[in-house]
């Protein structure tokens, strides 16, 4: 008789972890036509249920500490790696290292980061093909300064929350890095803050067609990289990446400014030199971006 209320016991606490005694389970197993099966095992748990009422709350509450347990070793994970990159990413915060500069048009973009799964990530936004300008292409939200806007932060904020509905409430600002001439001779800053992981784009159609995210690592490796020189109203190598959105199945070609700034964030934020030839040096890149711009400045 114990031997049987053991093997019972036993036979429930296996099927428990075999996730056979959930609602997705049992539906797993109807639909896979094993309904006598099906029967069988809910049979079985209301028996146990009945005869053994407190060994199956045992199971309950053990498993609800696990839950909230490994949810706290995730919060924890997240928590370490934010706090690492945010340590690293305030070291090149520009500040008004470049206050001195003329007065130029002048744009910012925000430059999202998340952590998923321990891994960094980065959100990009594919611009509507109505737009007059970079229709179709592939970029960090972000926009021209308006009057209204107090500085750099304040002009990536603003244009992010239009174009993707992210307020700016719910963005960590680590830091500002140095501003880059793009091909338009507008003054871009990157600006770069922490978002969470949940967070949900209301894309704006006028100005967005797709919202995705990539792997921050994916900009170091050689895999889908291709670059150039010698391309007008750039200086150095045009880098390019092609990528694959796992969720949508939409291929997306992130190049120009874009890219470069992915790269440029992917060295700082990870430590880790790229695959392939970047153009300028990795550990002491603040003198190659301050060389450029005080050379497209003097042609101004």
């Amino acid at each position: 008789m114990v031997l049987g209320k053991f093997a019972i016991i036993y036979t429930l606490a296996f099927l428990q972890r075999r996730c056979f005694l959930n609602y997705h389970g049992l539906i797993r197993l109807s639909s896979a036509a094993n309904v006598s099966f099906t029967v069988s095992i809910t049979v079985l748990f209301l028996a146990v249920n009945v005869c053994f009422p407190r060994f199956c709350v045992y199971l309950i509450i053990s498993r609800t500490r696990l839950f909230k347990t490994w949810t706290l070793t995730r919060s924890l994970t997240i928590m370490h790696v934010k706090e690492e990159i945010i340590g690293i990413l305030k070291q090149f915060d520009i500040g008004y290292k470049f206050s001195y500069l003329p007065l130029l048009p002048r744009a910012s973009v925000l430059i999202p980061l998340f952590v998923r799964s321990g891994r960094l990530y980065t959100l990009l936004t594919l611009r509507s093909k109505e737009l007059r300008t970079s229709a179709g292409e592939v970029c960090f939200p972000g926009g021209k300064r308006d009057p209204s806007d107090h500085d750099d932060v304040d002009t990536a904020l603003r244009e992010a929350e239009e174009e993707i509905g992210l307020s700016p409430d719910d963005v960590q600002v680590v830091c500002t890095l140095f501003p880059i001439i793009n091909k338009t001779g507008l003054l871009v800053t990157p600006v770069v803050g922490f978002i969470e992981e949940s967070f949900c784009p209301s894309p704006n159609p006028a100005e967005v067609s797709a919202v995705f995210t990539v792997p921050l690592d994916f900009f170091t490796s050689k895999e889908d990289h291709h670059s150039t020189y010698g391309v007008v109203g750039m200086s150095g190598l045009l880098h390019s990446f092609y990528f694959v959105d796992t969720d949508s199945g939409s291929q997306y070609h992130i190049w120009g400014l874009t890219a470069l700034l992915a790269i440029l964030v992917a060295v700082l934020a990870l430590k880790k030199k790229p695959e392939f030839e970047v153009g300028f040096d990795s550990e002491d890149p603040l003198a190659f971006f301050q060389q450029i711009l005080h050379r497209r400045i003097s042609k101004l």
